[in-house]
């Protein structure tokens, strides 16, 4: 099923199980694990502006970055501060003024990628997520991953290409300033619960503060995301704050991107080890397998065993075949035919 049909199945199946009254999914990029979506009929979707600020603001626990950094997969606000969710600024300042209590995190990786990302919100009536819907959050994550990431599988070329290159300028509250006749097109594109309001998909929202806040800390993290469109088709959107027009402005820049940038979410949409990517990616460069043992400091059988894998994987007989799917020249493994994103 889409990743759309996917959510809407769980909107229906977990909070008799879980226990909660609103959720919020995020479709990411696969290899930031940051959100390029918000799904949800349950949240207002001008809460996620400010949600974002206080994720890149700095000071917060169990941040969307954190978890990536530390490979948590779930995440309750209640057990990471023993019992003390106040001590969370999102809590404070967010999410307890819309009467929740708690908050568990999901973060949807197998190992290879991150594939999603949902908030799970409860009223404070409730009391904190127990350790038994911890555990059962843990087990679902896995399955849910699974799903997820068949959603994004590749499989054939789209039938309509994404309007690229595309610029899109938004003002300091991120309201649509202006865009060119494939801005326009890309935003309808994108469409997801924030569009519906704000007339502006959530990516946009994400990509306008990490270009704020690059600005400001040029360490912190890059504006660049990539993005799947509905057609299926990945694309990078750029971000980056303009000065000299009065009140700052930020332009977002959409275009095709290069086979560095995007081979490795292809290689993870097929659920590659990081190791077989290292393997795949030697094997894009044209190495031998003494070549690839050497230089990944690896067995020459080491090596054959992964490529037998990886071609089971891939779906392919030989490194020719994986080769030619792999680079612009084959069939475009990372433009599924039909991925119902946003």
């Amino acid at each position: 099923m889409s990743s759309r049909e996917l959510f809407a199945e769980l909107d229906d199946l977990l909070p008799s199980v879980m226990g909660f009254e609103a959720v919020c999914w995020h479709h990411t990029d696969p290899v930031t694990g940051l959100p390029t979506s918000m799904v949800s009929t349950t949240l207002d979707p001008r809460g996620m502006g400010p949600a974002m600020d206080l994720e890149f603001g700095g000071g917060d626990i169990a941040t969307i970055r954190q978890m990536n950094a530390q490979g948590s997969l779930v995440a309750a606000l209640s057990q990471v501060t023993e019992g003390h969710p106040e001590r969370s600024i999102r809590m404070r300042e967010h999410l307890s003024v819309y009467g929740f209590g708690d908050e568990l995190r999901l973060r949807f990786d197998l190992g290879e990628g991150t594939w999603g990302f949902a908030a799970l919100m409860r009223e404070k009536g409730r009391g904190p997520y127990s350790t038994e819907e911890l555990r059962f959050a843990g087990q679902a994550n896995r399955l849910i991953t699974g799903a997820l990431r068949r959603s994004y599988r590749p499989e054939t070329r789209p039938a309509t290409a994404a309007p690229v290159p595309a610029v899109i300028v938004l003002g300091p509250n991120d309201e649509l300033v202006a865009a060119d006749q494939p801005g326009h097109a890309l935003l309808l594109e994108l469409a997801d619960s924030v569009f519906d309001v704000l007339a502006v998909p959530a990516v946009f929202l994400v990509i306008s503060r990490l270009a704020r806040h690059a600005e400001a800390d040029p360490s912190g993290i890059p504006a660049t995301m990539r993005v799947q469109t509905r057609a299926g088709q990945w694309i990078i959107l750029r971000g980056s704050v303009l000065h000299g027009v009065g009140l700052s402005q930020v332009v977002v820049t959409a275009s095709t991107p290069t086979p560095t940038e995007i081979m490795p979410v292809v290689l993870s949409s097929h659920g590659l080890t990081r190791r077989e990517r290292l393997v795949a990616a030697e094997v894009l460069r044209g190495g031998s397998t003494r070549e690839i043992a050497k230089a990944l400091s690896l067995a020459q059988a080491t090596v054959q065993d992964h490529l037998k894998s990886i071609f089971v994987k891939v779906g392919v007989h030989s490194r020719g075949e994986l080769v030619a799917l792999l680079t612009l020249d084959g069939p475009r493994l990372d433009q599924p035919a039909s991925s119902d994103r946003g």
